[in-house]
């Protein structure tokens, strides 16, 4: 009786059925079975050559991404040219456009295109990864103070203050709103964020450029 059972179980296990199934279609149908392997194991190196192509294809992209970073400044139009390269190719993911697309906007600030730079920094926003959400907010912001776009400009960094307080780029934001209240003439609010970059930033470069803002009177 317990072996009795014991078959009965294993016939009823669907893995070992399974194997017992293969294991009669393999004997019965041999060649079929051979070019049934033969296919599963030529898809899987084929997928091996994919994820491989896409890997190469990843790690060329950031390579090409990593020098044109560092090379925004020194040599703004090489690093345009390496982005505008990787835009053009449509094998990369959004996510890999849109950190070209934010790169290119800082070329084109350092080259004193605000209005493209603005444009790129808005294209690239919503696929950019989290992290640099901030960074892309203040660059909006200020491509928009440099075109003289005064109250957008504000806009922007009152919502990266709204958001990213606590961000390391905070104390430059504040600083840039106390220079455009100061630039439009409202001295009061610009003695205001002015005040708070000298409290918060004490002892920093920021902390000096804000003292400057501030009427000689005040000091």
């Amino acid at each position: 009786m317990a072996r009795q059972w014991v078959k009965k179980e294993v016939r009823r296990d669907p893995l070992v059925s399974f194997a017992t199934g293969v294991e009669r279609f393999v004997k019965e149908k041999t060649q079929t079975a051979l070019y049934i392997a033969g296919a599963v194991v030529a898809a899987l190196i084929f997928a091996g050559i994919l994820l491989s192509a896409h890997i190469k294809n990843r790690d060329s992209a950031y390579a090409s991404l990593l020098r044109a970073g560092t090379n925004i400044f020194s040599n703004p139009d090489y690093a345009l040219s390496l982005c505008d390269k990787l835009l053009s190719e449509k094998q990369h993911s959004a996510d890999t456009h849109a950190l070209a697309r934010y790169i290119k906007g800082d070329a084109l600030f350092v080259k004193e295109d605000y209005e493209g730079a603005f444009e790129m920094y808005s294209a690239a926003r919503d696929r950019l990864a989290k992290d640099l959400i901030p960074d892309v907010i203040y660059a909006q912001g200020k491509s928009k103070e440099s075109l003289g776009q005064f109250n957008e400009a504000i806009s922007f960094y009152q919502e990266f203050i709204a958001d990213h307080d606590s961000h390391h780029l905070a104390p430059e934001v504040y600083l840039s709103m106390a220079r455009i209240f100061a630039v439009t003439g409202n001295q009061q609010q610009a003695a205001v964020y002015a005040e708070l970059v000298k409290g918060r930033a004490q002892g920093s470069k920021w902390a000096q450029y804000a003292d400057d803002l501030l009427p000689k009177t005040e000091k």
